[in-house]
């Protein structure tokens, strides 16, 4: 095989980006064979735009009568209809690349994970955040224990505000009915796989979230959640959709030293010495004889990110390189979120995991009687 031959299931706003990617030769090893859409207006948008190899399928039956054409899918739908088609397309033995999440609990994305082990096939996530290379320098730093023992986090981010004209843009967009939830499955979604991807899961979580705090609707635009670990390591993780200021900040604190992201800043910090050994031996009150050494670096906006989760894609199908965001890590991501969402119904601190079957009755629950 010399390029992936993959279809893209659903063809509204990122479907049609990611199509125009494959079908203009943006992506090394990918090619764009199929596409699948339910619409008249994104049929006439593909017919128009895309090159005339490329099968238009009206549905997900009418795509896998044609089978023999595509190697894998790039799966871009509302949330809840993930699971079935990543399912049905890894059952089909073809490569999946999901947007995210891959469902809208963590029992979905397991489901997911358990069909991909048994296909064999590369199943990927589209976390495109992973690619940033602030992001990628702060994993680095953590890996190599440059601030020694990580004690406490804070991610805040107020940068996807939304206007009430995009949470009417889409009939299933915030509502527990449609995409299961608000701010934190959508846009908290990536900073939380960030959060993960970093850190790990936390044993506990405890949110308090403002449902409908901007809006007229019943999920949250808003969420503080606090995260606990092992040895009181201690997170503090903020997102909201309604605030005009943009903030990005990320805060990791370490036993030797402190990283901060302040937008596409990096200021990393160190001590000479370890400050819980120099609390401990220090003659003196505070911090007269500890030394710091500050580096601090400038980063560009983040190009091209999406070109480089397809191009990722395709490698890990032709050459068994393993995707830069693997689909089982979804599940982690949506534990999280998941745990968040009870905490707050329950007006409490949850252990994680949490009751599957506890989540998937009082998520149902919203979902009757939301307005």
């Amino acid at each position: 095989m010399e390029k992936v031959r993959c279809a893209v299931l659903g063809i509204g706003s990122m479907g049609k980006k990611y199509a125009l990617m494959a079908d203009g030769g943006k992506i090394d090893g990918l090619e764009l064979s199929a596409v699948c859409c339910r619409s008249e207006e994104n049929a006439k948008w593909a017919a128009e735009n895309l090159k005339s190899s490329v099968k238009i399928c009206r549905g997900e039956d009418a795509l896998y009568e044609n089978g023999e054409l595509f190697d894998a899918v790039i799966i871009v739908t509302p949330h809840k209809s993930h699971p079935a088609m990543a399912i049905r397309a890894l059952n089909a033995k073809k490569h999946v690349l999901c947007d995210k999440p891959a469902g809208v609990t963590f029992s979905d994305a397991e489901t997911i994970n358990a069909a991909a082990e048994k296909s064999g096939k590369v199943y990927a996530m589209m976390c495109h955040q992973r690619t940033y290379p602030h992001y990628v320098q702060i994993k680095k730093l953590l890996d190599e224990g440059a601030i020694g023992k990580t004690e406490r986090i804070l991610f805040e981010n107020t940068g996807y505000f939304r206007t009430e004209y995009y949470h009417r843009s889409a009939a299933w967009r915030s509502s527990w009915t449609g995409e299961g939830g608000g701010a934190l499955i959508n846009q908290g979604y990536h900073l939380l796989d960030m959060w993960q991807y970093l850190f790990g899961l936390p044993q506990s979580v405890y949110a308090e979230i403002p449902f409908g705090k901007y809006n007229g609707f019943d999920v949250d635009d808003e969420a503080t959640v606090i995260m606990n670990y092992p040895d009181k390591l201690t997170g503090t993780f903020v997102v909201t959709t309604g605030e005009g200021g943009d903030s990005q900040r990320l805060e990791i604190v370490g036993t030797k030293g402190r990283i901060l992201l302040d937008g596409y800043r990096l200021t990393v910090s160190r001590f000479d010495c370890d400050i819980r050994d120099y609390m401990k031996s220090a003659q003196v009150t505070s911090r007269q004889e500890l030394k710091e050494f500050t580096q601090v670096s400038e980063f560009e906006e983040p190009q091209n990110a999406y070109e480089k989760m397809l191009e990722n894609f395709a490698s890990a199908v032709l050459y068994g390189r393993k995707p830069i965001a693997e689909g089982c890590d979804s599940a982690k991501t949506l534990s999280i979120i998941n745990a968040a969402y009870l905490s707050a119904w329950k007006g409490g601190r949850v252990s994680l995991p949490i009751d599957s079957q506890e989540y998937a009755r009082l998520l149902r629950e919203k979902e009757l009687s939301e307005k």
